[in-house]
């Protein structure tokens, strides 16, 4: 029975998952946020995660393994993500039209492809990507 229920589990994680979760483990995220002030670009592939922060002789370079349940989490949340639909997910405000916010947008490379968001303010995504940004900000220290 409990080998039935691992391989049932297998299934359901791999290939048997309707959406793009499944597959997170052959994507690559990067979220980047970027002004005269602010350069961070925030990587995620194979389960580590790369904060690269600041430019020239003051950048820093942080990578780090995302724990079990962690990326279980980044899983689900990346799943729920329409990867066609990605730019045109609408930004709720334009703070960055006027160095009110820095310029962000996430990027997903795919099988192949690249999708990418229309940018919007740091700090406040698009409704349908928040959950997602969300969770890859409490996978690092700082926000």
């Amino acid at each position: 029975m409990k080998a039935i229920a691992i391989v049932l589990f297998t299934l359901l994680m791999g290939k048997g998952c309707s959406g793009n979760g499944a597959e997170l483990a052959l994507a690559k995220l990067t979220y980047t946020a970027q002004s005269r002030g602010v350069n961070k670009v925030i990587t995620i592939q194979n389960q580590d995660i790369t904060v690269e922060s600041g430019r020239g002789k003051d950048a820093t370079v942080a990578v780090s393994t995302i724990s079990e349940g962690d990326w279980n989490d980044l899983v689900r949340q990346f799943d729920k993500i329409e990867l066609e639909k990605m730019e045109t997910y609408a930004d709720p405000s334009q703070e960055r039209f006027h160095d009110g916010a820095a310029i962000a947008n996430l990027t997903v490379e795919y099988n192949g492809k690249v999708y990418r968001s229309k940018d919007f303010d740091h700090g406040n995504p698009p409704k349908e990507l928040k959950a997602l940004v969300d969770k890859i900000f409490s996978l690092i220290s700082e926000k």
